[in-house]
């Protein structure tokens, strides 16, 4: 009983010796891609659970918080242009994988901070840059390279990780600030990201 990968991108399970399904590797790689997705985005949509959080330890109003949101999207948007460049460039593998750890790193880092301008840094500048490489830009490009038949379906599934992440991801949080507090609730969002969510993408997923 296992699985093996042989030429033809097919992933093969055999079940004790008596029955092979054959799974193309394409599939594998558009559950990759929607689960980086689910994470990464769904972090992202999980800010307006901590915005109560942060204007009471850090002595915010409202309207500061808000600011963090607006830099966090003027930053996820001027980015990609670039993301895509740097996609033709080094290919969605990387990009997608190395934005995902700059995503763990940065919302782990969110638990140790002291003043509100380095939730400006941490969050409106770093995570939004992440976000921004782990979009569907490089998800597109994943999915045009190894979807010729089926490619509407796949990218549909891939979008669908967008709206996972945050029915997932956004009660999620809420539950766990109330449950313990807010830095613990980031510390177990970048745990995921860099601990299940990066290794997976990085040697799962591939190019072509």
């Amino acid at each position: 009983m296992g699985f093996k990968i042989i030429k033809e991108n097919c992933l093969v399970y055999s079940l004790g010796g008596f029955m092979k399904v054959k799974l193309h590797y394409a599939w594998v790689i558009l559950f990759i891609t929607f689960l980086s997705l689910l994470a990464v985005q769904g972090v992202r949509l999980s800010f307006g659970a901590f915005v109560e959080p942060w204007e009471k330890d850090f002595s915010m109003n409202r309207g500061t918080v808000s600011l963090i949101s607006t830099l966090s999207f003027i930053v996820y948007g001027l980015s990609q242009p670039m993301i895509g460049k740097l996609v033709d460039r080094f290919g969605a593998r990387l990009i997608l994988s190395a934005s995902t750890f700059l995503v763990a790193i940065s919302i782990l880092l969110t638990a140790f901070v002291h003043h509100p301008w380095q939730l400006f840094i941490l969050y409106g500048v770093l995570v939004s840059i992440g976000v921004g490489g782990a979009s569907n830009v490089a998800a597109a490009v994943v999915v045009t390279n190894w979807f010729n038949e089926k490619r509407g379906l796949a990218l549909g599934i891939v979008e669908a990780g967008f709206g996972a992440g945050q029915m997932l991801l956004v009660p999620g949080s809420l539950m766990l600030i109330q449950w313990i507090d807010w830095k613990w609730t980031v510390v177990i969002l970048g745990s995921f990201l860099m601990v299940i969510v990066f290794p997976i993408v990085l040697l799962l997923l591939h190019n072509y």
